[in-house]
C-alpha cells in the first residue's frame, strides 16, 4: 500500500533494510563477473522501478515481508542478467542457467523492452524540462498534494495559479516529446509515471548519500517523512 501511495516510508524501508541483502545475493550470484559498487547501485535503482511499476500495474501480491524481498532480488537477478549481456561479460551458458534458475525461483519475471524504451524516452523528455515544472510535477503526482499546498510552498499565489502551472508544464512535456518523436499522443497516466520514476531516483539517490556518509541505516527513523 505504501508503494501504490508512493510513501516515502515505504521505499525507505526498503533500502534501509533490504539493500544490503539485495547486494550481497547480487554479488554471489554474479560472482564470475566482479560487478564494482556503483554497478550493484544501478542493478538495485533499476530494480526498484521496475518493482514499483509492477506494483503499480497489479502484477504483484505478497503476504510477507520476505516474500517482497524475494521478489524484489529475482528482479534484481534479471537485470543484472540483462546489464552483463549487454556488455557480452557472460557466456551463452551462464544467460541460460541463471534465466533458467529465475523462472523455476519465483516465475517468470520478464521485463517489456518495448515499454521500458519509451520509459527511458519519456525520463529523458522529463529531464528536460525546467527545474519549476520538475517540482512542482513531482509535488503533484509523486507528493499527492493538492494545489492549495503547492501553491503554498512553492510560493505561488493561489490553488488557481498552480493549476495554471501545472498545466503549462504538461504542455511543455508533450511539447518536447512530440518534436522528437512527431507524436502529440501522450496520456497523462505516462507523464505521472515518467514523474514517479524521477522521483523516486532522487530518493534512492538521497538513501545512498546517507549509506555514503558513514551514516547508520538501522538508526534512521523510518516513520520520518519530514520533507528536505
Amino acid at each position: 500500500m505504501g508503494i501504490m501511495q508512493n510513501d516515502n516510508r515505504a521505499w525507505r524501508h526498503i533500502c534501509r533494510n533490504m539493500k544490503s541483502g539485495f547486494a550481497s545475493i547480487i554479488g554471489q550470484s554474479f560472482s564470475f563477473n566482479n560487478f564494482s559498487k556503483e554497478d550493484v547501485e544501478d542493478i538495485f535503482q533499476e530494480s526498484c522501478i521496475v518493482f514499483m511499476q509492477k506494483v503499480k500495474n497489479g502484477g504483484v501480491a505478497v503476504s510477507r515481508e520476505g516474500a517482497l524481498f524475494s521478489y524484489l532480488v529475482q528482479i534484481g537477478k534479471l537485470t543484472a542478467c540483462n546489464l552483463v549481456r549487454k556488455r557480452k561479460d557472460i557466456t551463452t551458458e551462464d544467460v541460460v542457467t541463471i534465466s533458467d534458475n529465475l523462472h523455476k525461483e519465483d516465475g517468470d519475471i520478464t521485463v517489456d523492452e518495448k515499454q521500458k524504451s519509451q520509459d527511458e524516452f519519456l525520463d529523458r523528455v522529463f529531464d528536460s524540462l525546467p527545474s519549476d515544472c520538475k517540482t512542482l510535477l513531482k509535488h503533484f503526482y509523486w507528493g499527492r498534494k493538492p494545489m492549495d499546498q503547492i501553491a503554498s510552498i512553492l510560493g505561488m499565489r493561489n490553488a488557481d495559479s498552480a493549476k495554471t502551472k501545472k498545466n503549462k508544464c504538461m504542455n511543455k512535456f508533450k511539447d518536447i516529446a512530440a518534436k522528437l518523436i512527431e507524436s502529440d499522443e501522450f496520456a497523462e497516466e505516462a507523464v505521472r509515471a515518467a514523474v514517479e520514476r524521477a522521483a523516486l531516483k532522487e530518493l534512492l539517490e538521497d538513501e545512498k548519500v546517507y549509506a555514503e556518509n558513514g551514516i547508520c541505516t538501522a538508526a534512521l527513523n523510518t516513520d520520518d517523512d519530514t520533507e528536505e
